[in-house]
Formats: C-alpha cells, structure tokens, sequence
C-alpha cells in the first residue's frame, strides 16, 4: 500500500497518537493511531500499522489496519487483507480481500450519503 501515498496531501506517520477529533478536506494516509472522529473529504488511506479508535465519515477508504468504530462513505471502501473492522460500515461500493476480519454491519445504498449528517441520504 505505500505506493497509495503519493497524492495525498496529508500523512500521519507510524508512531503519532492523536486523541482528538481530526477533520481533513484533502486525501490522508493514517499509519499512526487516532482515537476520536475521523472525517475526511478526500480518500483515506488507513496503512497495516494505522489504528481509528473512533467513526469515521469520508468520500473514499482504503483499510489496511484496524478500525474499531463504524465507517461511512460517500463512495467505495476497500479493506484490504489483514485489516481488521469491529463496526458498522455504510457506502455505495465494498471491496473485501481474502483475510479481513469484519464484525459489523454493512449497508450498501446506491444514493449519495450525507456524511456530515447522521448517515442519512442526501436530499436530491
């Protein structure tokens, strides 16, 4: 997954706790840990050793560490082998790899959601 880096504007490197809420308009790779909310408008990229204690709301995701909270996207979340994710997840396209443990929910809705809501449709 490194080479997924390379557009991404943001990058919260292995070693860095954040225990707070963290919001960010452009992509971001997480390799580090955060316990809060995570919203990002842009792709997140969450690396092998990247931990979210916490939601997180974002157009697109790309799981490869661990997440114990629910996602929401806009778009596609892709949970690449070995990721692991105890919660809900909601978005319009899933991609599940060979050896993601998912303890959760899932619902898959054609419609735009509105992530800076309470997950509910985007009125049209």
């Amino acid at each position: 997954m490194r080479e997924v880096s390379r557009g991404l504007t943001n990058i919260l490197t292995a070693g860095t706790y954040i225990k707070g809420n963290l919001r960010a308009d452009a992509g971001i790779r997480i390799d580090g840990m955060i316990e809060g909310e995570v919203i990002v408008n842009d792709t997140l990229v969450l690396g092998k050793t990247g931990v979210i204690k916490g939601t997180i709301q974002t157009k697109d995701a790309l799981i490869g560490g661990k997440v114990i909270g629910g996602i929401k996207s806009q778009g596609k979340i892709e949970l690449k082998a070995g990721s692991v994710v105890n919660g809900d997840i909601i978005c319009k396209r899933l991609s599940v790899e060979n050896g993601v443990i998912f303890d959760g929910f899932c619902k898959m809705s054609g419609e735009k959601l509105n992530t800076a809501g309470k997950g509910a449709p985007a009125s049209k």
